[in-house]
């Protein structure tokens, strides 16, 4: 299992989703999910010959000092492994998110592909 500091690059990659905003989406606190993650593992690392990846938020508190939370960073197939313990709405919930997560990055490449278009126009001309 690998621990490591979640950047928000990583949060924002558009490729994976964590089990803070899965939380959050569907409505159910994120201990609990957490927990629901835990005892779903075992099957996944046996047919997918891997574990969940373990990350940490640095989360600020009120009165100034700051905690590092737990949480399970997921890309979308392990997500929707996790959403079959999922009731039909919490699930749908989280399909849509994958969809509008997909929109952005197919947004964002289609930006990269015309700047690049862009370079290369302009390198023609010179």
């Amino acid at each position: 299992m690998s621990t490591q500091i979640l950047t928000k690059e990583m949060m924002n990659d558009g490729q994976h989703i964590t089990s803070i905003e899965i939380a959050t989406l569907i409505g159910k606190p994120h201990n609990d999910l957490m927990k629901a993650i835990r005892k779903m593992e075992p099957a996944w690392e046996q047919e997918h010959q891997g574990k969940f990846s373990l990350m940490f938020v640095k989360e600020d508190l009120p009165h100034g000092g700051f905690r590092m939370r737990p949480c399970f960073l997921l890309n979308k197939m392990e997500s929707l492994f996790i959403a079959t313990k999922f009731n039909d709405v919490a699930r749908a919930k989280l399909v849509l998110r994958w969809a509008e997560l997909e929109c952005k990055n197919l947004h964002a490449q289609g930006e990269s592909a015309k700047m690049l278009e862009t370079e290369r126009v302009i390198m023609q001309r010179s």
